[in-house]
């Protein structure tokens, strides 16, 4: 027994210089310079977007620039289908419920049954605009802002629910401004190329805007991203801003334009958009598809072929041929411009709107904000093809 207590004061006596070594060292670790908790959260890269608590909803903040016709009475504003002579400018606010999940875009029902609505829609100064802007732009971490342009067939009001819905499911950090234009023809083929001609004359319009937010709010982060007939909006903008010798230096203005599903004539990817992209732009991606119904249908009408446009009846090798045949595109800037063939993830309805539908699409388009690697991107395959020009694949996990 003695024996036995003398092992065990031996095994405590131990334990206390061990206790007391460690101590020692912690000591000694104090000198260490430690990043406190925060300025590590002041230097997050990935914070998310901010919202107001609104009962059981969230509320988020917007900005719009419109060159559509806006009257005013009463204090409410309503967006005619008309193109005007100048540029208005805003907020809104989207009220979200936060249960919302990534899935089909039917704006109608998405105000019907309150899952996003549109509020507190407000018209202001020129001056106010870009005041309040660059406070926007200069309080997030980025000192960015995400300028997004939608297409076809959407009112004002639907198009800002759309606006509200990619900004929470996005959920990035930055002031996000809605560029609105007449797009909210009718839905047959007269209609569709009345938006055509409308999306070609708001690209002066979207050019104004952009230069005035270049030169006076002066975000380090400039983001673009436009879908549909959108991107003729931005083609159209590119034009106009590569005539002002301020901007039509080497050196880019914007970090990153995105054109997902693109209904873009082919004449407009000539040796004149490419000098464009040189002047204007860090980085360009295209978003395509091969099984794209809607692009199907605006070729019929126009009676030319779109970027993404396959007829009815398609096979694999007839995707990568149409595909390949995007490359020429990269070909004339091949370290500015990417090409997505989203085709395996293209679930949307009309197989056309997977930038607000398709989770990948979600994941890619936030990575390519910040620079991240395609290669570290695992929904991407790259397909090589020859003289270095590749093209990527989206895929899916489900």
């Amino acid at each position: 027994m003695a024996r036995l207590y003398g092992k065990i004061n031996l095994m405590r006596k131990a334990f206390c210089i061990f206790i007391l070594a460690a101590a020692s060292g912690l000591l000694g670790c104090s000198s260490v310079p430690l990043r406190g908790k925060s300025d590590f959260i002041d230097k997050m890269l990935y914070r998310r977007v901010h919202y107001r608590a609104s009962g059981d909803y969230r509320q988020i903040g917007l900005f719009y620039a419109s060159c559509r016709q806006i009257r005013e009475a009463g204090g409410n504003l309503t967006f005619s289908p008309a193109l005007s002579g100048r540029l208005t400018a805003g907020t809104f606010d989207c009220r979200i419920n936060p249960r919302l999940k990534i899935g089909k875009v039917i704006p109608e029902d998405l105000k019907g049954q309150k899952v996003v609505t549109v509020h507190n829609i407000k018209k202001i100064s020129d001056s106010d605009f870009i005041n309040e802007l660059s406070g926007a732009v200069n309080s997030s971490p980025h000192k960015s802002l995400l300028v997004l342009i939608y297409g076809f067939k959407d009112d004002f009001e639907m198009t800002a629910i759309k606006a509200g819905y990619f900004t929470y499911l996005l959920d990035i950090d930055t002031p996000v401004l809605l560029f609105d234009w007449p797009g909210d023809q009718p839905v047959a083929p007269w209609g569709y190329g009345k938006a055509v001609s409308l999306a070609q004359s708001s690209g002066a319009y979207l050019g104004q805007a952009l230069a005035r937010i270049i030169r006076e709010v002066k975000p380090k982060k400039l983001w673009i991203e436009s879908s549909s007939l959108g991107c003729q909006v931005v083609c159209s903008a590119f034009e106009w801003m590569y005539k002002q010798p301020d901007l039509a230096d080497p050196v880019p203005e914007m970090a990153h334009v995105v054109m997902s599903a693109p209904d873009v004539a082919r004449g407009e990817y000539g040796e004149d958009f490419k000098n464009e992209v040189l002047a204007l732009t860090d980085k360009v991606t295209a978003y395509v598809s091969s099984n794209d119904t809607a692009l199907l249908m605006a070729g019929i009408i126009k009676g030319e072929k779109e970027y993404g446009l396959q007829d009815s009846k398609i096979t694999k090798q007839d995707q990568f041929n149409e595909a390949k045949g995007l490359l020429y595109l990269k070909a004339q800037a091949p370290d500015k411009i990417s090409i997505v063939d989203v085709t395996p993830i293209n679930r949307a309805s009309y197989h056309h709107g997977y930038d607000l539908e398709a989770p990948e699409f979600y994941d890619d388009f936030y990575m390519r904000l910040f620079d991240v690697p395609a290669h570290n991107n695992r929904r991407l395959y790259i397909v090589n093809v020859d003289k270095n020009v590749d093209y990527w694949i989206m895929r899916s996990d489900w």
